[in-house]
């Protein structure tokens, strides 16, 4: 009887694993199969900035530019003044922020094709940036849009000198869309909240709440 219990056990352990597998399949699929960053050729020259640009932001100033025949990845409309984009000539450059602020009015149309860092995708080219407001792509959404939480809540501070000590980006959490970037040597006000290896902080120079990845302290 003991043996039969321990066998039970065992195959119910490898049907779970299996009905994991299974639920986990169709969103792993959707990751590939939905274009996430959508490339868009650059329609004029614009100012980029690092943050969200009102009174009182700090680090904005150098700014950068975007010009005709360069790739911009456009992530979501902030409002209809400004838009989140990733610049395809800094991405993953050490030192250079590639995440910025653009009107939005700058961007053209679509690319298509492969969108990095997108394994693959079916997205058209020749279409104009979206008109949402607040919303970036999703791979587990029905419609592929899912809500940017822009302002995020404030937490309780307990360390209001913390220092940045390589250059990150700001972002919401869970979904870690991109709010704003932190630069090094910046000092913030870190909160108790820590998920998944992010933290929850303000950043007095960018005056905006957001998850920082613990790897930049």
């Amino acid at each position: 009887m003991r043996k039969r219990i321990v066998r039970t056990s065992v195959l119910g352990g490898v049907a779970g694993c299996i009905t994991l597998a299974l639920v986990a399949l169709p969103e792993a699929n959707a990751a590939r199969d939905v274009a996430l960053i959508l490339d868009y050729n650059v329609a004029k020259s614009c100012r980029v900035y690092e943050n969200y640009p009102k009174d009182g932001v700090v680090g904005n100033d150098p700014s950068w530019t975007i010009k005709p025949g360069e790739i911009v990845a456009w992530r979501y409309n902030v409002n209809s003044h400004w838009a989140m984009i990733s610049d395809k000539k800094y991405r993953n450059s050490p030192d250079h922020p590639w995440w910025g602020f653009v009107d939005p009015n700058c961007i053209g149309t679509s690319v298509g094709g492969e969108p990095f860092p997108t394994p693959s995708s079916s997205y058209p080219a020749g279409r104009a940036v979206p008109k949402r407001v607040l919303e970036g792509r999703s791979a587990v959404e029905k419609d592929h849009y899912r809500k940017v939480d822009f302002r995020v809540a404030a937490g309780s501070v307990v360390d209001s000198k913390q220092r940045i000590r390589s250059k990150g980006t700001l972002r919401d959490f869970p979904n870690r869309f991109v709010i704003g970037n932190v630069k090094g040597d910046w000092h913030v006000h870190r909160t108790s909240e820590s998920k998944a290896g992010w933290t929850k902080v303000y950043v007095p120079n960018a005056k905006r709440w957001g998850w920082v990845q613990n790897t930049h302290f």
